[in-house]
């Protein structure tokens, strides 16, 4: 698959005006969003993966197939990601006893590769190979070890989604975990109190993302009507953001 996108950046003073626009640009409420971010670096030299993890544990089939020559060529940085709520943040582990915790045994994940954007001399949208696959709940380092990867750093990321026929609209910023007695080289188990955690941009800026996928990337006219679409929310909402492609080498993944 492939993904084409814009992105625009939106100052904290500009954010519920925006929503309001998005919302009647696409005639929806905006869905609110949570998601955590685990970030891992290949470590095993290319062509050495184990897509068997184990028992129930095993990925399946059909996207192992398509992630494979993915994630055995060049070392690349990727992200597991996996939804969580409001209530999760400051809740005690999940027990019988405290049922309304936060249950990380449970806690799905998928993993998400994004190539490096493909090149081009006057790109007018951002395009990249990507593909997602899902993982088992809970502690993902063992399957993420089997690929050769390891544990880097965690985020969490907070926004508002919109959907605009093919395209969707995700205005969001990203949030630091407090610095505590946390192990850093495992993802936790348990989250703090969400007023805990820190802005990763100070200012409170935004950030809107734009995106199309495509599944069949090599279908040049699939690809054309993509980039349209996203030429034509550009000009809609041009007197609101600056939808522009992104610089390519800020979303290198590659490990260096």
């Amino acid at each position: 698959m492939h993904e084409l996108l814009l992105f625009a950046s939106v100052p904290e003073h500009q954010h519920h005006e925006l929503l309001q626009q998005l919302a009647g640009l696409t005639a929806m409420q905006p869905r609110h969003r949570l998601e955590r971010h685990l970030v891992f670096k290949a470590h095993r030299p290319p062509g050495r993966a184990d897509t068997r993890v184990g028992g129930s544990q095993e990925l399946q089939g059909s996207e192992v197939q398509r992630l494979s020559k993915m994630l055995t060529g060049v070392l690349f940085y990727t992200k597991v990601v996996g939804p969580v709520a409001e209530s999760d943040f400051g809740a005690p582990p999940f027990s019988i006893s405290t049922p309304q915790g936060y249950d990380f045994d449970s806690q799905p994940w998928r993993l998400e590769f994004r190539d490096i954007p493909e090149a081009g001399t006057r790109t007018p949208v951002t395009a990249r190979l990507m593909a997602n696959a899902s993982l088992p709940q809970g502690d993902v380092i063992p399957p993420m070890d089997a690929w050769g990867y390891s544990f880097v750093t965690e985020y969490v990321v907070e926004g508002d989604v919109f959907i605009y026929n093919d395209i969707v609209l995700f205005l969001h910023r990203v949030l630091n975990f407090p610095a505590d007695n946390h192990d850093p080289r495992v993802p936790r188990r348990s989250l703090p109190p969400l007023e805990k955690m820190s802005l990763l941009d100070q200012s409170g800026s935004y950030v809107l993302q734009a995106a199309v996928t495509v599944q069949d990337g090599s279908n040049q006219e699939t690809m054309k009507i993509a980039t349209q679409q996203l030429f034509n929310l550009k000009d809609q909402l041009k007197t609101a953001v600056k939808l522009e492609p992104a610089d390519r080498l800020s979303l290198d993944t590659r490990v260096k």
